[in-house]
């Protein structure tokens, strides 16, 4: 996996740890005027640390380590997950569609995400540099035009 994916993910998940902070702030003002407890004030604290270390500091480190894909001739194969390991293929013959997304933050970073569809699920790529996205999205559509089925 690039080197750039866990910075990406972690820019991610801090804009939307900010928002949280935003909620929890304006909760907090709430406790304040409203009287509430003020142990409350310990519970938002609480949040705002727990999700700092574990979803802006630790997942980005455990996601970049133990996700993997791999596009085999007749296959596309993508490993993820580290208490619950889930392994998803999809066979190239059945593969109806590719997108290639790349939003603000991703381009930053020259990472886009691939997501390849079947009639009935679709397996989401881990970020890929935006060339790498490009020419696998180009083999996948190749190996799905020389695919004849019989569906």
């Amino acid at each position: 996996m690039d080197k750039r994916v866990r910075p990406y993910l972690m820019i991610k998940a801090l804009l939307t740890w900010m928002i949280v902070l935003l909620v929890l702030i304006g909760a907090s003002v709430g406790v304040y005027f409203l009287d509430w407890p003020t142990w409350l004030y310990y519970i938002f604290l609480g949040i705002i640390v727990l999700w700092l270390v574990s979803f802006v500091i630790l997942r980005p480190i455990i996601y970049s380590r133990v996700t993997s894909y791999q596009l085999h001739e007749d296959r596309i194969v993508v490993r993820q997950g580290f208490f619950t390991v889930k392994t998803q293929m999809i066979p190239i013959k059945r593969a109806q569609g590719v997108t290639f997304n790349s939003g603000p933050l991703s381009r930053k970073y020259n990472l886009s995400i691939v997501e390849i569809k079947t009639a009935g699920t679709g397996i989401m790529m881990p970020p890929l540099k935006i060339e790498e996205a490009r020419s696998l999205k180009q083999n996948i559509v190749d190996l799905v035009k020389g695919e004849s089925s019989d569906v």
